[in-house]
């Protein structure tokens, strides 16, 4: 993917326009649409702004090789500001429905580590199930699946940060296997 693809899939995920992009860079509008049409690219210094303002590196705007998917896009929150919801809600889906409101479904996923031979092993003589446990313990934040506009993203909500990857995989069956984590689709429905 050129860099030019990249600064308009950013700025897209971000929901800004050309004009809004080129406010918060002190630019044209002009500027932006040639690097995002590959005319032209960012000085070093639009590109330090690109990379801090989308929360990237700079390598990843530069690089062709690095593929897409492997983007995970970082959004600051502070999860304890959003007020404690009434019923089974939690802060977490007012997030994602706040970050998500186009989206045709949401649904919460629930995570759980892939295990080795070994670790296999282990749990099934020794303590059944303490593997996951440990592994909850260390990662307790909570996932989704979005489906907004013909694509799907896997969200992940901690305590500072929205976490988002676009998901380049079929993702209909009740699970999907992503790095060393396979994700299971709850019942529970945000949308």
């Amino acid at each position: 993917m050129l860099s030019g693809e990249k600064i308009r899939k950013l700025r897209a995920e971000q929901n800004l326009s050309q004009k809004a992009l080129a406010e918060k860079l002190a630019v044209s509008r002009q500027a932006i649409a040639k690097w995002e049409t590959n005319r032209g690219i960012p000085d070093i210094e639009n590109l330090k702004s690109l990379a801090q303002l989308f929360n990237v590196s700079i390598d990843y705007l530069v690089s062709e090789e690095e593929p897409a998917a492997n983007h995970v896009m970082k959004q600051p929150i502070d999860l304890e500001n959003y007020p404690m919801p009434k019923g089974n809600a939690l802060r977490e889906d007012q997030v994602v429905l706040e970050n998500y409101p186009n989206a045709q479904s949401i649904r919460e996923l629930y995570r759980q580590k892939k295990l080795t031979k070994k670790e296999k092993v282990v749990d099934f003589l020794l303590l059944p199930g303490i593997h996951e446990v440990e592994d909850h313990w260390r990662d307790a934040t909570k996932y989704y699946l979005v489906k907004e506009s013909g694509s799907s993203y896997l969200v992940n909500v901690t305590k500072t940060e929205l976490l988002t990857r676009k998901l380049d995989m079929d993702v209909s069956e009740e699970s999907f296997d992503l790095a060393a984590d396979k994700f299971i689709k709850t019942r529970r429905k945000l949308k």
